[in-house]
């Protein structure tokens, strides 16, 4: 089945090439987490805040509701920008052979911002299909349920088909979200088996750390941070995968 082999192919991409893969995410890791840190401690809005009531009610208080969303805006954008400067850096090191030459990958501005454009591209594009299916469900009771269904596994599959768009703008490439669309014609069985494998990967490993944490928690928790960061890169590099196949017209495995 195409699904499976998409998948373990992605696996494989980032266990064949493991060195390559903490050069280019381990030093932006840890900036993204020193940079989280130093405004939690700026801002005071920390986990054990959040879950002192009356700590947030002071902070509100004083601060009002900036003061709660403001410091999540800033997280917000550290996450992403680290997110995107990682996912950039190994498209390009998977499809351009752009090997890392340190522990910085290099920060490309407008390759992230294009990435980041394709991305709210597509959210806008969810966005429209899902107004009318929730009239639809507002208006027709359990018959909108119904179209409500179909209509998840309709997104799924589209955004999926639409994905390869996100690698070509890591690499510079155009790619309109017509061609991506032409270029994934036939793929829907692929991408329900891949989302399925997807699911049950995930479970198995959220199973395991669970263990871990239960048997060793130190362990556990750095079990937890390296299964997280290596099924981000599965993650990423599905979405490589689906253009070098689709786009490209490479064979899976090459």
């Amino acid at each position: 089945m195409k699904g499976w082999s998409i998948f373990a192919h992605s696996v494989g991409m980032v266990t064949r090439n493991l060195p390559e893969a903490l050069r280019i995410a381990l030093v932006p890791v840890l900036i993204g987490f020193a940079l989280i840190v130093a405004l939690t401690v700026m801002t005071g809005l920390s986990i054990g805040t959040m879950s002192d009531p009356e700590a947030m009610d002071k902070m509100m208080r004083d601060g009002g509701m900036g003061a709660f969303f403001f410091p999540f805006i800033l997280f917000a954008i550290v996450f992403i920008v680290i997110e995107l400067w990682i996912f950039v850096s190994w498209h390009r090191f998977i499809l351009l052979e752009e090997y890392p030459t340190g522990w910085i990958p290099e920060f490309r501005f407008d390759r992230i911002m294009a990435y980041l454009g394709r991305g709210f591209l597509i959210g806008v594009i969810m966005v429209a299909m899902w107004i009318p299916v929730m009239l639809a469900v507002t208006i027709l009771g359990p018959l909108g349920v119904l179209i409500m269904l179909g209509a998840m596994f309709f997104s799924v599959v589209l955004v999926y088909r639409l994905v390869a768009i996100l690698p070509a703008a890591a690499i510079g490439e155009p790619l309109t979200v017509g061609q991506a669309w032409e270029a994934t014609r036939g793929a829907s069985g692929t991408i329900l088996v891949l989302v399925f494998v997807i699911f049950v990967a995930q479970f198995l490993l959220q199973l395991v750390t669970a263990l871990s944490l239960m048997v060793f928690p130190p362990f556990g928790i750095v079990f937890q941070l390296f299964v997280a960061l290596v099924m981000s890169l599965v993650n990423v590099s599905i979405l490589t995968t689906f253009y070098g196949h689709y786009v490209e017209g490479r064979e899976i495995g090459s």
